[in-house]
Order: structure tokens, then sequence, then C-alpha cells
């Protein structure tokens, strides 16, 4: 998967998100300097590490690999402040992505 075009995708998310690069790299457990190279495109994101990326942003993985700012914007918008658990706030940002399709399917059927 070829994030280098993007690879400004993963520190806008990030800094939207208020995290730091420690905090990331533990929650993905990885080191700060791998995920260093995840930020700058030197190195490619493991389809593992994008699934929990996706996951603590609320948004699809392809969102992360396209450079989708309009999900990222959205997901920003349902953030959840003063957790500093990042594994909560993964598991409140699927909620909220499930509650959304959710809504969206019964919208398509009424």
């Amino acid at each position: 998967m070829a994030m280098n075009d993007n690879k400004s995708i993963l520190r806008v998310l990030r800094e939207k998100f208020k995290y730091t690069q420690e905090e990331v790299s533990k929650y993905l457990g990885i080191s700060q300097p791998a995920y260093l190279k995840y930020e700058t495109g030197e190195t490619e994101v493991s389809m593992e590490g994008l699934e929990k990326l996706a996951r603590l942003y609320g948004i699809d993985e392809y969102d992360i690999l396209e450079g989708n700012m309009e999900q990222v914007n959205f997901a920003y918008a349902f953030r959840r402040d003063g957790v500093a658990n990042l594994e909560e706030v993964s598991h409140f940002q699927q909620i909220v992505k499930n509650y959304i399709m959710m809504s969206n399917e019964l919208e398509k059927i009424r």
C-alpha cells in the first residue's frame, strides 16, 4: 500500500486529534522513530497498523490511504475530549462509525 503520496495525512490526523507521536506509536505497539517513518513516508504502514489507525481516528482505512480530508474533519467533529487512553478513544470512534453506518442504511430503506 503506497501511502507515500499521502504521507502527511498521518501527521494531519495526529495533530488534529492532539496526539503526540509517542502516544500514537505506543497505541500501535511500535517505537516513536518507527512511527515517524510512517508519517514521513519512509516506511509503509502495515495492514494491522492501518486498521488500528483507522479505528483510532474513526475513519476507514481507505480514507487514510486516499487522504480523504472530508472524512478526517467529520471524524474530528465526533472526537471525545478528555480521554487519555487511546484504546477507549478507538472503541468510541468505532461506536460512532457503526451508528453512522446504521443510520445511512435506515435512510436507504425509508
